[in-house]
This record gives structure tokens, sequence and C-alpha cells, in this order.
């Protein structure tokens, strides 16, 4: 290093003076930024108790494409075009043909070169997009920005609300509020005509008058059966039963055949009698008379055998009661086989007004299904054109989902170049730049400068040196000379 005092020295100071003169000759660069917040909806609009019950919050996290979109507006040609032309940065642009340039071909550089020199970046963790620019002149940084956003959000309004679009849902809410009205005309007269004021109440009460009516139309039909075979059991009862009973009996001899048949028997004695007068016991007369006594004797003999009985009848109280009830049975029966007719025909009247009810219910059903979807689509284009109207006052005001966080502002202070830094970075690289050239010229130069070296490159043992100033040699020199020449000569015996 110190052999090579003058190169570094030489070294040292052009690289140092030349870092100051490139320094201090550079012109001042002023930086002006802008930063742009970037959000779902630009504002919270409530127009239906809907979109304040349900709908999400806006403030929901921005997706990077949403933020890659708002950077592709801001560094898209035509706007940038605007740019230059409304600042004028054509004028300073020179090109291929130097000032004689077609404007629209400094037009185009000039675009070029804005495009390259704009800084556009998302911050990270952050809705916000930065936007920076440097030029010679503060105010014309801060112009270029500011005409920059002015144009952006021009452009981002057009492209986020087309025109148009608030005619266009106003016509179609009016459409469909004929449509509604129309609707509910419909449905007026269908109720109207067909007498129906709450068809699923109707409905229900129908359903419950059939169910009822159903209920009741077994109760009679179990009663007429029941009237029914009581009478059949009435009936048999009766056939079993006589209509009068003995209420009194009395068993009396048979007193009359047997006074008679005694008397009989007297007279016949006394005719035998008499013709025993007049004839033999064996004449046949006698013997005829004999006969009868005999026969006439037993008739008595059987007559004191045979009793009489006296008996006293009156009305079966049974089968008056059996009557009764006979009576009563087919009375019920009456009743209840009218009974049931009238049922049926009520049910039948119930059941015929519920299927008629039923197919005003598909035709109801119908007409509510068109009323409701009017009405749906009624209220989604008044939304619709509510929210139209406030875009376009929205955008009449330049309010936006995108805003200005930070406004661009004319720099005081340079932003480049940085002088202190500059000179610094100058001292670090020529200090490495003189140890590279102490370096090279070790590694480049033939001259030998102590006996390692030499041994090094003749591959001989170096026996004796001798001092390039030979008066200033010392004792010491003289004693270390002697050590190297002992040194050598104990090499070579070796």
């Amino acid at each position: 290093m110190f052999r090579r005092k003058a190169l570094v020295l030489l070294t040292f100071l052009t690289v140092v003076l030349g870092t100051a003169i490139v320094t201090f000759l550079l012109p001042n660069k002023y930086e002006s930024r802008m930063k742009i917040l970037v959000k779902n909806q630009r504002v919270d609009v409530a127009i239906t108790p809907e979109a304040t019950a349900g709908a999400p919050s806006a403030e929901s996290e921005v997706s990077e494409s949403q933020i890659n979109s708002e950077i592709e507006l801001l560094t898209s040609r035509d706007l940038l075009t605007r740019v230059v032309t409304e600042c004028g940065l054509a004028k300073f642009e020179t090109g291929w043909f130097g000032k004689a340039a077609p404007e629209a071909v400094r037009v185009e550089t000039a675009a070029t070169h804005l495009s390259k020199e704009l800084l556009i970046a998302p911050v990270k963790k952050a809705n916000i997009i930065s936007v920076s620019y440097s030029t010679n002149s503060p105010e014309l940084a801060a112009s270029v920005l500011k005409k920059l956003g002015d144009l952006y959000f021009e452009k981002h309004l057009k492209l986020h609300h087309p025109t148009g679009a608030s005619d266009f849902f106003k016509d179609k809410a009016d459409e469909y509020e004929s449509q509604l009205k129309q609707a509910e005309n419909r449905m007026a007269d269908f109720q109207q005509s067909n007498n129906l004021v709450v068809l699923s109440q109707q409905k229900d009460l129908t359903l419950q008058k059939t169910a009822e009516a159903k209920s009741k139309l077994l109760e009679s039909e179990a009663a007429l059966n029941e009237a029914t075979n009581r009478i059949k059991r009435v009936e048999q009862q009766l056939a079993q039963t006589s209509r009068r009973v003995t209420t009194q009996s009395r068993t009396l001899p048979n007193q009359y055949s047997a006074e008679r048949l005694n008397t009989m028997i007297v007279e016949l004695q006394n005719r035998r009698t008499q013709l025993l007068t007049k004839f033999r016991p064996d004449d046949r007369s006698v013997r005829e008379v004999d006969e009868q006594i005999r026969t006439t004797r037993e008739a008595l003999s059987k007559a004191d055998q045979k009793t009489a009985v006296e008996e006293a009848t009156d009305l079966n109280p049974l089968r008056t009661l059996l009557e009764t009830e006979l009576s009563r049975a087919k009375l019920d029966q009456t009743g209840a086989q009218a009974r049931r007719d009238t049922l049926t025909g009520q049910l039948q009247q119930y059941e015929g007004s519920l299927k008629k009810l039923e197919g005003d219910t598909t035709k109801h059903d119908d007409l509510q299904r068109e009323v409701k979807e009017a009405a749906d689509n009624y209220q989604l284009y008044a939304k619709k054109r509510e929210e139209a109207r406030i875009a376009d006052e929205l955008d009449r005001q330049k309010i936006t989902n995108v805003s200005v966080a930070e406004a661009p502002v004319a720099a005081q202070l340079p932003s480049s170049p940085n002088r202190p830094l500059n000179l610094a970075l100058g001292l670090v690289f020529a200090a490495f730049l003189c140890i590279g050239c102490v370096f090279s010229a070790e590694l480049l130069s033939d001259t030998v400068y102590t006996p390692r070296q030499l041994e090094s490159l003749t591959g001989a043992t170096v026996l004796a040196t001798v001092p390039k100033n030979s008066r200033r040699l010392t004792s010491h020199s003289t004693a270390e000379r002697l050590t190297i020449e002992q040194e050598s000569i104990e090499q070579l015996q070796s």
C-alpha cells in the first residue's frame, strides 16, 4: 500500500472530485405525492328496509383486483395523453426531430416519459394507492398530479356509472307500476265475482264444516243402524210374545155333567123297571136299556175324573212395552234417516264449495303470484331508480368510492440528488477503488521487493541481500545478514 502512494492518492482524488462535480452539477428534482383511498361503496345509502336489515356493511375489505383496476385506470394511455396535453409537457420534448418534431410525436413521447416517471403502487396492508412524480419544477410536479387526479376521477365516474341508467330504471319502474295496478285490479275483480274475502280463512272454515258434517253424518248413520237393529230385535220379541196373558186361573169339578148323568141313570133305571114289568130280562128292549145304563155309568165315571178350569186373561204388558219400544225405535229411525239425508245434502254442498274453492285457489294463487311478481319488480326498479338518481347526484357532486387521501402540494425541498449521500458513497467507492487499484498494480508488477518474492519466483535460496542505501546499514542489519547466511549454509548442508 505504501509503495503505491501516488496511485492511491491519484485514484482517490479523481473519484472524489468527479463525484463532487457530478453531484453539484445535477439539477434539483422536486417530488410531489398524492394518495388515493379506495372503498367498496362511496356512501351508505339506505333506500329500502331490506337494505338496512340484511345488507352487508360497506366497510368490508377492498380486494386486490379493485386496487389493480384503479391503478390501470391511472396508467391508461388516454388519461396520460390528456395530462400531457393540458399540462403542456410536450413542449419539453424534442425527440429525434429536435424542436421541429410534430406535435403528435412530442405528445406521445411526453406521455411515454410520464408513464415511466410516475410511480404508482399500492400501500401495503391499506386500501390506498400512492402516486408520486418528480420533475425540475415543484409547481409543475404538483400541477401534473392534480390534473392526473381530476382526470382520473372524471374517468372513474364515467366508467362506474354510465349515462342513461336513471332514465332506464325510471321507465322500467313506471312500466312495472302499471303492471302492478292491472294485476291488483284483476285480483279485486276475481275476489268480488267469486265472493272471496279471505280465501285461506274461507277454505279453512269450509274444511272445518265439511269435517263436522262428515262426523255428524257418521253419527247419524250409526244412530240409524242402531235404530234399525233395535227394530229388528223388538219385532223378533213381539213375534214370540202373545197379545194376552192369563191373569187368574181356577180349577172346578165337572158337577153339571155328573148331575145330569146321574139323572139319566135314574131315568134309565126307572124305564128298565117299567120294561121288566112288561118284558123278560133277556128281551131286546131291556138289553138296550141296560146297555144305555152301562154307557151312562161309564160316562159318569169319566166325568168324575175330569175337572173344569176357569181362567181370566188381560193384555200382555210386555207386549205393550215392546210395541211402545218398537214405535219409539221406528220414530228414531225416521229421525236418523231424515238427519242423515240432511247431512248428506250439507256434505255434498260443502264438498262442492270446497271443490270450487280449490279451483278458485289455483286462479287466486296465479293472480297473487302475478301481483307479487309485479310488486317485486316494481320495488326492485324503484329501488334501482332511486339508487341511480342518488348516483347521478353523487356524480354531480363528484362523490365516488375513491377519494384523495393526500392532495399533491409543491415541494419546497428537492428530493434528488441527495448530495451528502452521494459524497459519502463517492468516498466509499473511492476507497474500494483505491484498494482494487493497489491489488491490481501489485499483481501486474514484475519488480521483486523481498527475498521471499525472489525465492518464490526463482525457486532458489537467497543467501544475501544488499540494501538499496548501504550507508544506512547498521549493526542490527549486519547481524540479520549473518543470520540469513548461516541459515542458507545449513540448508545447503542438509
